[in-house]
């Protein structure tokens, strides 16, 4: 089957620099290079190098460099290993000696252990703290550490700096323009559905990425005059869409599409979807086999495609570029796509 490919804007469309994220205020990605014009050409910059072949380092390094990587829970893990066996594959190219140690909360670990682990991470003085924001624990956990200033930070998953933290900011934030993302998705599913489609959405628990992904798609769909049936917070997992969708299905209450907030909510939807025989579609955030089985077989209309490696890459050329003391953007938009089936729906 065809496909479409939509290549997503950098920046997202609207006025307000300003948008509330885990408790606290953020500038938007257009807003920051608003106010700070010369982080853009230097994003272009290490853009250029990324996308290169590696440049082996050829300094005399003293010690191995020191990375902590943080991964916060499981949604983030199945997301995070990857990136990070890419960036072990970067890091090994630019022959830069150092040692990685992953702090990850595992489901039933509790906060204060997990508190712990970050903190004997820590102790091991580590050159650079890699982290989300994605709960308001890491979030304080990583202002302490930028209020101590020992170890630098490179944020990943966001790319809507903390206003309270630009005097002492992070070394980088890496992350895709997600408000802008969901505002896509919200301009191709109201340019294939006809106005009275019933449309549901299945979001994940309130928070920064809910704020940034399901309100942004919601309000867009908002903006273009449509009104949607169901909303469900979910609690994240794959299992608590399926119910949804299926819980919906018994009740005879089937919506068309089924706006998903996350890949993992995607997956139950298309399994209800199949299960159910439901004649629903929804959307995801990632393009694997799966996702090229689902748009061929009409459960996934559309996906999100973002370049795994250039995500993985821009971290480990952030750390050589920094050791070596060139001038790096405090923020870094990883290129990312999205992929459509043609669509036999029209306006």
């Amino acid at each position: 089957m065809l496909r479409l490919l939509f290549l997503v804007c950098l920046f997202g469309q609207g006025v307000s620099g300003f948008a509330q994220g885990t408790g606290s205020s953020v500038l938007t990605n257009q807003a920051f290079f608003s106010q700070f014009p010369h982080q853009w050409p230097l994003m272009e910059q290490l853009s250029l190098k990324v996308k290169a072949n590696p440049t082996p380092n050829s300094m005399v390094q003293e010690r191995s460099i020191r990375i902590m990587w943080v991964v916060s829970n499981a949604f983030q893990a199945r997301k995070s290993f990857p990136v990070i066996d890419l960036f072990k594959q970067r890091m090994q190219a630019l022959k830069l000696d150092y040692q990685l140690r992953v702090i990850q909360y595992d489901e039933g670990t509790s906060y204060r252990q997990y508190i712990d682990h970050f903190n004997e991470g820590l102790a091991a003085e580590p050159d650079y703290v890699i982290s989300t924001l994605t709960s308001s624990v890491n979030r304080k956990l990583i202002e302490q550490v930028l209020v101590k200033g020992k170890s630098k930070v490179i944020i990943i998953d966001s790319s809507t700096p903390v206003i309270s933290w630009l005097n002492s900011p992070p070394l980088m934030y890496v992350g895709l323009d997600e408000r802008a993302i969901a505002r896509r998705f919200a301009q191709y599913i109201d340019s294939i559905y006809p106005l009275d489609t019933k449309i549901s959405a299945v979001m994940l628990p309130m928070g920064y990425i809910n704020h940034s992904r399901c309100d942004a798609f919601v309000d867009a769909m908002h903006a273009r005059g449509r009104q949607l049936s169901k909303i469900f917070y979910s609690n994240a997992t794959e299992l608590d869409a399926y119910r949804f969708v299926s819980n919906l299905a018994a009740q005879g209450d089937q919506s068309e599409f089924i706006f998903s907030c996350s890949s993992a909510l995607a997956l139950g939807v298309m399994k209800a979807i199949k299960d159910n025989e439901l004649s629903s579609a929804t959307n995801s955030w990632r393009y694997t086999l799966k996702e090229q089985k689902e748009l061929d077989n009409g459960a996934l209309v559309v996906t999100l495609e973002r370049d795994a490696k250039e995500f993985s890459y821009v971290i480990a050329e952030t750390i050589q570029s920094d050791q070596t003391g060139h001038d790096l953007p405090q923020l870094y938009i990883p290129s990312s796509a999205l992929i459509s089936a043609v669509s036999p729906l029209t306006r």
